[in-house]
């Protein structure tokens, strides 16, 4: 594979970790409003028990979306290929977090 091939498939793969992020917060940050009537009474063994379900099922989907693609490579000898795109993700996924970093930094300035 490309240089430019490996590079645009970890950036796939970020961009895709990334969107997975931004989802499970906005569910997370949601479900106080979701099993409760009340704003302010919470159902802590409820909100416990879905915090562990979201984690887990998290966990199976970012390792499948980061890892199952090299995984294939690495079984077809091409272990060299496979830890390129694992870096070139690693890489993405760093500089998304800088700009994030960067970006809260600047919005929630007191």
């Amino acid at each position: 594979m490309k240089a430019k091939n490996i590079i645009l498939r970890g950036l796939y793969q970020s961009l895709g970790l990334a969107a997975y992020c931004i989802l499970v917060v906005v569910i997370m940050s949601n479900l106080p409003k979701l099993f409760t009537s009340n704003p302010g009474v919470t159902n802590n063994l409820l909100q416990g028990f879905m915090f562990l379900i979201i984690f887990i099922v998290s966990a199976l989907i970012t390792g499948s979306i980061a890892l199952a693609y090299p995984i294939s490579l690495a079984f077809r000898k091409n272990i060299k290929e496979a830890a390129f795109i694992v870096l070139s993700m690693v890489l993405w996924s760093i500089l998304f977090f800088i700009i994030a970093l960067v970006t809260a930094i600047i919005i929630y300035k007191p």
